[in-house]
């Protein structure tokens, strides 16, 4: 049968604001490590150490000793020509005492170098707004076809863009975003939820198809496709929808853990008042064929949403969780889920498309799911109201899982050993 159990959980002082649970891979152990940040700027580092085989949790603060700051978005940039180990970018602002509203007398965003398990601040920009989201983008240049990481930053109107220009300075690209990002031009500030995807040639590594869905306060979810033409010219195609309330997450996955080759992309649409939407083989659907996560709607807003395979069956499944305290895991409806390759773990008191209900200590307000203790299982990460939660997978089912993989498997070797003969 398919359990979790939660190993770990780490408190913090402060609540964290949505999207400041983030993740890294650390240089020397080879370990991944989160990060999770609290509207007062102290977080904490969590990472599992193998010599004692335990989670170790570290403290680091974003705080500016000078003033109160209340944080406002986060985000990770990669290592890079510019990064020599991963740099936390976050969007705050300087307050008289920790406020949730935006009455404040000045917003900035700050770029720090984690070393050690320490921050070290490296630049301060004065923004004209709250930063209120961020996002990390690798894109390809469609002229190069080298990577180019862009960080994304929108607040009330207005939407800027970033580019590293050393290990200090991040040099605003918004006037020239059109020469990497053309798609996103003319978008609106109000992004609160946006995702990338890139489709290659597998034998070329050149760029094909550029996927950029963006969800906004408002409820409007626009889909942009841009295909890459012989000639090396580009045509983008908008899709666009509306929808009732403010869109929480976005997301593109494939329902193989392991995408097949030519295989489809989805895409996964939350919202604060309606159920979850699956949006299939959006690449060539556009937002024409939804499928709705009936259910999910019952605790309150979805908050954050994950895809993995979480019951070892080798196809992808849905984690959304909600204000609630509640996390959906769900099945995805395409139609062959059911004709897996694999034997999965079994749902406990399964229904479609919501085959489990994880119930929380607090609301959810980010979740991952990762391999932290390198032992080829992912651990279910999810930060709530009190701090962070590390679930992992009931060990002695998975391993009547894997005996009883072997024993098929022997067993089909002797049918075609017998067979054969």
């Amino acid at each position: 049968m398919f359990s979790l159990k939660e190993i770990f959980f780490q408190p913090l002082k402060c609540q964290p604001n949505i999207n400041t649970l983030h993740v890294h891979r650390n240089l020397t152990t080879k370990y991944p490590q989160i990060f999770l940040v609290g509207l007062d700027g102290l977080g904490v580092v969590v990472e599992y150490v193998q010599a004692a085989n335990e989670f170790k949790a570290y403290t680091i603060s974003l705080q500016d000793p000078a003033f109160d700051c209340r944080v406002l978005s986060m985000e990770l940039l990669p290592i890079s020509k510019y990064n020599t180990s991963p740099a936390i970018v976050y969007g705050y602002a300087k307050t008289n005492g920790i406020s949730n509203n935006d009455d404040c007398s000045s917003y900035y965003f700050d770029r720090v170098q984690i070393l050690d398990n320490n921050t070290k601040s490296s630049t301060q920009n004065r923004l004209g707004f709250a930063a209120k989201y961020m996002k990390t983008i690798i894109t390809k240049n469609v002229m190069t076809n080298e990577n180019e990481v862009l960080l994304v930053v929108a607040g009330a109107d207005k939407l800027a863009f970033f580019s590293e220009k050393n290990e200090r300075t991040l040099q605003d690209v918004t006037k020239i975003i059109d020469l990497y990002l053309p798609e996103l031009k003319q978008a609106p500030g109000n992004v609160c939820a946006m995702d990338l995807l890139l489709i290659c040639d597998p034998k070329t590594d050149q760029l094909k198809q550029r996927l950029i869905v963006c969800g906004y306060s408002t409820g409007l979810l626009d889909l942009y496709i841009t295909d890459v033409q012989p000639d090396g010219s580009i045509k983008t195609t908008e899709k666009t929808l509306e929808y009732d309330s403010f869109i929480s997450t976005v997301k593109f996955f494939y329902h193989n853990q392991k995408p097949l080759e030519n295989e489809q992309p989805h895409l996964i649409v939350t919202s604060a008042l309606e159920p979850a939407v699956i949006y299939r083989n959006v690449s060539m659907n556009g937002l024409t064929d939804p499928v709705v996560l009936y259910g999910t709607d019952s605790q309150d807003c979805i908050t954050s949403s994950c895809v993995c395979d979480i019951d070892l069956d080798g196809k992808n499944e849905i984690l959304l969780g909600t204000f609630g305290k509640t996390c959906f895991i769900c099945r995805i409806p395409i139609e062959n889920y059911k004709c897996n390759k694999y034997d999965g773990l079994t749902f406990i008191a399964e229904t479609f498309p919501v085959c489990r209900v994880l119930s929380l200590a607090a609301s959810a307000f980010g979740i991952l799911a990762l391999d932290l203790t390198n032992d080829g299982l992912d651990e279910i990460v999810i930060a709530t109201t009190k701090g962070l939660h590390i679930y992992q997978l009931e060990l002695s089912e998975v391993v009547k899982l894997i005996e009883s993989r072997l024993e098929k498997k022997s067993n089909e070797n002797d049918n075609l050993s017998v067979t054969s003969h």
